[in-house]
């Protein structure tokens, strides 16, 4: 979303953010109980990893975007209604210098030049192609849905402390944003 506008207003009239689903408008990309114990108390007693994994995905708000980013298209959009397009490609074809991005019906949903995508997030383990075999190698704790099993300060191996989305089977659905940046900052630190 920023980068549309950010294009957008490089070159106005010539951007479309082609979307899946209407915009998902939360300040948060999840609950802020989330941040304390509200929520992190049931999660922090749950011992089984595939209901900590099932309360995270259930936690976020996934495609988030917050009120004021929201805002600030809505204004763009009053003068520019192209901005903003539905529609789910499921083939491109290229011909000469044109990509044209057609739906599964067979539909033609733009001709442009360029194409950038932004895909979102996969829920699988971050850099799986390098960390499969460090993690069989070092003989490093998983759970089944492949992500790390950490101690409370975050240490997967010895002298290995993990952040972000590989902390957050122990940090919650925090664990990928600036807070659960801080959360595991917090921990890591208690051990030093």
């Amino acid at each position: 979303m920023h980068l549309t506008l950010k294009l957008h207003k490089q070159f106005p009239g010539q951007v479309t953010l082609l979307k899946r689903h209407p915009f998902r408008v939360h300040d948060f990309d999840s609950d802020p109980g989330w941040l304390g114990p509200k929520y992190q108390q049931a999660f922090r007693k749950t011992r089984s990893y595939t209901q900590r994994r099932e309360m995270i995905g259930h936690a976020r708000r996934k495609g988030s975007i917050p009120r004021d980013l929201n805002a600030r298209m809505r204004k763009q959009l009053r003068q520019f209604p192209e901005l903003v397009a539905d529609g789910h490609v499921s083939r491109v074809q290229r011909q000469q210098n044109v990509t044209s991005l057609i739906d599964e019906n067979g539909t033609l949903l733009r001709q442009t030049g360029t194409v950038i995508l932004a895909t979102g997030f996969q829920a699988q383990l971050p850099g799986h192609d390098w960390l499969s075999p460090v993690i069989e190698e070092q003989r490093l704790k998983c759970a089944e849905c492949g992500y790390p099993v950490v101690t409370q300060t975050l240490q997967w191996g010895p002298g290995l402390y993990v952040m972000g989305p590989l902390a957050e089977l122990e940090v919650g659905p925090i664990a990928r944003n600036i807070s659960g940046a801080r959360e595991a900052a917090s921990r890591i630190l208690q051990v030093h």
